[in-house]
């Protein structure tokens, strides 16, 4: 990754901070601190940061909220959470209102690594979730030729977890899964990522599946058939990237 990223650390344990940013800087990133969310709201505001690394327990103001501030000032910056503490609910509304994922600390470094560069990558970053291999393999080449990001899950539990990592801005899934079936697993994803576009595949045509009708009365963006009609999966992926502009 090029050292252009800047990489705005909020927390209030200043040693922290001092030590991730000499790490972070080895990694050829920039990054600078702050120890107060009200503080930090400003600077996202009048800088033009990459990434914001941010506590979810602060005194004053705490993850959450900062988040939220930071977001109505500069809602494209991705911001990653951290945490050394069981706060499931704060957790579970930082990824309903689009914090790209929360890291447990100690941070692993290599995760963190990662996950920077995925944040902060520009094209759409897609969730193909299917268990026959052979439709995630010809999906994620015809995908990134056309310029987008793709990882694969091959069940609905994976899927789940991923969408927790990452903040992922499409989902193809497939209806048929095992252990987790589709709509169960688009149900809970729906959970944790209200705001996730998804088009639903399945080798059943919509009107003998309910599970398709279901998840379409759920929010659920649209239906294909297999097999795969590509200039219509094409199509709405063009118009999702629409909605996002």
């Amino acid at each position: 990754m090029s050292s252009k990223i800047k990489i705005l650390i909020v927390d209030d344990n200043i040693p922290f901070c001092e030590n991730l940013v000499e790490i972070v800087e080895l990694h050829d990133f920039h990054a600078e601190y702050i120890d107060d969310g009200y503080k930090a709201i400003e600077a996202a505001k009048n800088n033009d940061f990459d990434l914001v690394l941010l506590d979810i327990k602060m005194p004053l103001i705490n993850g959450v909220e900062t988040f939220r501030e930071i977001k109505k000032a500069k809602p494209k910056i991705p911001v990653i959470m951290m945490t050394a503490f069981a706060l499931e609910d704060l957790i579970k509304e930082a990824l309903q209102e689009g914090v790209f994922c929360v890291l447990h600390k100690p941070l692993d470094m290599g995760k963190l690594y990662s996950t920077i560069e995925m944040a902060t990558q520009k094209n759409t970053l897609i969730l193909v979730t299917d268990d026959d291999p052979l439709i995630g393999i010809s999906l994620t080449k015809i995908l990134k030729e056309k310029g987008y990001n793709v990882k694969t899950a091959k069940d609905g539990k994976s899927a789940i977890q991923m969408t927790k990592d990452s903040k992922f801005d499409i989902l193809i899934l497939d209806m048929k899964l095992p252990i987790l079936n589709g709509l169960e697993t688009f149900l809970a994803i729906r959970e944790i990522r209200p705001y996730l576009k998804t088009i639903i595949i399945s080798g059943y045509s919509r009107d003998k599946s309910g599970a398709v009708d279901l998840a379409m009365e759920k929010g659920a963006y649209a239906f294909l058939e297999k097999p795969l009609n590509f200039e219509l999966l094409l199509k709405y992926l063009e118009e999702i990237e629409k909605l996002k502009a």
